[in-house]
């Protein structure tokens, strides 16, 4: 099934411009592992970003502005040295996880994501990139179940990673770009055959809906990092 959702134009533009946050840039290029269309409409827009550029006249650099970058440059890789990270490539990945975009996996500094419990049919694993705004988080629904229907208070924006899942709205399959705002509600739920796994970029707390749900508001806290 080829993808039916796609981001905007405009978000395609600041996308391509690098004007967004890390959370919804990471959204972007995850649609764009599925999405031929998006991937060459973000060539074209680049190009006419470098041909723009190539059309302003140079401004001139103070005589130290080298020496400033080369000291940062300095810093950094003391920085990194001192830390040590492991690399992406020295991790065993998990069967699950190999199941997910190269780009995704390279997100994740495990061999598999750190599931936390939202409620019997929900998982959530958070991913940290250095966001102070946004929380970017996949979420894994079971086969057949659902989660607890929810309304929004910020924009909340959807890519479907692996199987697929359905709402009052539609039915959304592997690479969908789904954005939802304050006042839709829906309840998310995965296909009978096969669990769902998404990744989620939430501007706000989540806002479950009945009376019953209450009891669930300690688990879907919003962690921004």
């Amino acid at each position: 099934m080829s993808v039916q959702l796609h981001p905007d134009g405009d978000l395609l533009v600041e996308y391509s411009s690098g004007s967004l946050s890390p959370a919804m840039c990471v959204s972007i290029s995850a649609h764009m592992h599925f999405c031929d269309s998006c991937r060459d409409e973000n060539l074209r827009l680049t190009e006419i970003g470098g041909s723009l550029l190539s059309g302003v006249a140079p401004e001139a650099l103070q005589t130290s502005a080298l020496d400033e970058v080369f000291s940062k440059i300095d810093t950094e890789v003391d920085v990194a040295v001192t830390q040590q990270p492991v690399k992406s490539n020295e991790i065993q990945r998990g069967v699950e996880l190999k199941s997910l975009p190269a780009m995704i996996q390279n997100l994740i500094p495990t061999s598999e994501p750190k599931w936390k419990f939202l409620s019997p049919s929900l998982r959530a694993a958070a991913i940290p990139v250095g966001e102070n705004s946004c929380e970017l988080a996949l979420h894994k629904i079971k086969a057949g179940g659902s989660t607890p229907s929810h309304d929004h208070n910020g924009r909340e924006v959807i890519v479907v990673l692996k199987g697929s899942f359905s709402d009052e709205d539609g039915i959304y399959a592997e690479g969908d770009f789904i954005v939802h705002h304050p006042g839709e509600v829906h309840r998310p739920q995965a296909s009978q055959n096969q669990e769902c796994i998404c990744l989620s970029v939430l501007e706000a707390p989540l806002k479950l809906t009945g009376a019953f749900h209450r009891f669930l508001n300690p688990f879907f806290s919003f962690n921004p990092q």
